[in-house]
């Protein structure tokens, strides 16, 4: 329930109630002063001393125009198209193929903000496996931008209706396996994992660390302005 106001022009605006506020006004305005007489004014007095003092019953005011209280909240949108043009270059600087950076950009900005990865990381990943074909088939049954390996994920694709050679059903679907490796194994481990590093199996091992090389490469760790 809303407090009920009045305008007084000798006290300002004022909340109605038994405040030392209202009751100075009493005091204070003849209007009162004459309807009450000096016994009221006197009951008034008391009646002030006794009460503690209301807070304020106007809101503060709105600073002025102009008045900057902190940086602006950052434009998701600007930061999201920032995000798609800088995987775009990355694509272009690696030969992927004019028609499809675009899409190809879109996708990899969406899954890596879904499952919490770098975009970077993921075009880098891309780039790395097929470049940007969503048609790659390889000799070991792995298939598409981000060639998923059928034979350990082709089952779980098809029970979820994943189109694995549609350029965002296979970003999103390499997005989250990347995701539990690298949840589970660190940055190196999982991208390791993600190519199909065994521990305890050398040849895989050799290889894993090839391609841990490659994709460090295409991402550039050593630059901290990567995202």
């Amino acid at each position: 329930m809303q407090s009920r106001m009045f305008h007084c022009r000798r006290c300002g605006v004022l909340k109605l109630g038994w405040t030392r506020r209202y009751m100075a006004h009493g005091l204070l305005c003849r209007r009162w002063l004459h309807k009450s007489g000096l016994g009221g004014a006197a009951l008034c007095a008391a009646l002030i001393i006794s009460f503690p003092k209301a807070s304020e019953s106007i809101p503060p005011e709105p600073p002025s125009e102009g008045v900057l209280l902190g940086p602006p909240a950052p434009d998701p949108v600007q930061a999201r198209d920032a995000q798609i043009h800088a995987v775009e270059a990355l694509l272009k600087h690696h030969k992927v193929g004019e028609n499809k950076r675009e899409r190809l950009a879109e996708s990899i900005v969406a899954s890596a903000k879904k499952y919490e990865l770098s975009p970077r990381l993921l075009a880098s990943i891309v780039i790395v496996e097929s470049r940007g074909n969503p048609f790659a088939i390889s000799g070991k049954d792995a298939v598409g931008v981000m060639q998923i390996h059928l034979p350990t994920w082709g089952e779980t694709a098809e029970r979820e209706n994943v189109n694995l050679f549609k350029i965002e059903d296979n970003v999103d679907f390499g997005a989250r396996i990347l995701q539990d490796y690298v949840r589970r194994f660190g940055m190196a481990g999982g991208v390791k994992r993600y190519n199909g590093f065994i521990p305890g199996e050398p040849t895989l091992e050799e290889s894993s660390e090839r391609y841990l090389s490659r994709v460090r490469e295409v991402f550039d760790f050593g630059d901290s302005s990567n995202s």
